[in-house]
């Protein structure tokens, strides 16, 4: 008679969970991004490819170039604030002023029609500028009036503060100086976007 006790199955021992493995720490990101790129990307952000600048650009071109038109053909009103010494004002008053005086004012008009044909050639959908030439314009143009505004202004103050300024130097100081500074501004930023936005065109021409 066979035992039954030694047909029964002998039961299994129970599995041993398999151990959790301990977390791994954080681990820093290898790349972190300059602190000075961070401006840049806050520029391109803000600006992108808008057209906004080459506008105001044009806008401010215009209204600069009609005055100087006015003044070519013989207008009297508003010399008080142009940026000029007391005694050249009353000789561009009287048209008695040297002929250098007028010639360069009459190339003024026409670099100022030339600057709002530029600017607004920049926006169209057509880009038809090289860039190149967008650069070599704009950049030393914008350079020149930025330095002329932050070379100014010091002078200004200094003139005030001593006594010893003319008539002329409050207009430079309150209209003259922030003029040329956000006016070369404009014309740096026009210069950005139109780079950037003819590098979109030719990404998307790929």
């Amino acid at each position: 008679m066979t035992d039954t006790a030694s047909q029964r199955p002998t039961a299994r021992p129970a599995a041993t969970p398999a151990p959790i493995p301990p977390p791994k720490p954080a681990v820093a990101p290898t790349h972190v991004e300059p602190a000075r790129r961070r401006p840049v990307a806050g520029s391109r952000a803000w600006l992108g490819t808008r057209t906004w600048p080459a506008y105001c650009a044009a806008g401010i071109t215009a209204a600069y170039g009609m005055l100087k038109a006015y003044w070519v053909l013989g207008g009297t009103a508003l010399w008080e604030i142009a940026p000029l010494s007391q005694s050249m004002i009353e000789k561009a008053r009287s048209h008695t002023a040297p002929g250098w005086f007028v010639i360069a004012d009459a190339a003024t008009v026409a670099l100022a029609a030339a600057g709002v044909f530029f600017a607004l050639a920049t926006v169209r959908p057509r880009r038809w500028l090289p860039v190149w030439l967008v650069r070599c314009s704009l950049w030393p143009l914008a350079a020149m009036m930025v330095l002329r505004a932050v070379l100014a202004i010091p002078g200004d103050v200094r003139q005030l503060a001593t006594g010893m300024s003319a008539r002329t130097t409050l207009w430079d100081l309150v209209l003259w100086s922030p003029l040329f500074l956000i006016w070369g501004l404009l014309w740096a930023a026009t210069a950005l976007t139109y780079a950037r936005r003819a590098k979109t065109t030719r990404a998307q021409d790929r």
